[in-house]
């Protein structure tokens, strides 16, 4: 395509359906995948599932915890400290059981928030 919101050229067109059809794939049902993700990234808002909320919450009490290193000419957000994690979840009454979970899955939006906070 041309440009981000460009409708596809007929040699595009072509080319997808050609490429559909070496892949046994239906080139239409491709097309409103990709128009339905379009969509879905456009949307803003997300909603949380409550099995994430203990790691997200543990993950905005530590956001001013992360490990930073410094070079000569940049700094590069390392991680969250790993011991700041432990004692917030403590601090919020996370079950010892559920930890290792909470933990997985606040490493999960670490290490997106990480490409995020080293772009700046």
């Amino acid at each position: 395509m041309s440009g981000p919101e460009a409708a596809p050229t007929a040699e595009e067109e072509s080319e997808l359906a050609e490429q559909c059809s070496l892949l046994g794939l239906d080139a239409e049902l491709l097309r409103q995948a990709e128009a339905q993700q379009a969509q879905e990234e456009d949307d803003g808002d997300y909603e949380l599932p409550p099995e994430l909320h203990d790691a997200w919450q543990c993950f905005l009490l530590t956001l001013s915890q992360w490990r930073v290193q410094v070079g000569l000419a940049s700094v590069f957000y390392d991680g969250i400290d790993r011991s700041s994690l432990f004692a917030c979840m403590q601090m919020l009454g996370i079950k010892r059981r559920k930890q290792r979970d909470v933990l997985l899955q606040v490493q999960i939006i670490e290490s997106e928030a990480r490409v995020h906070r080293n772009k700046e």
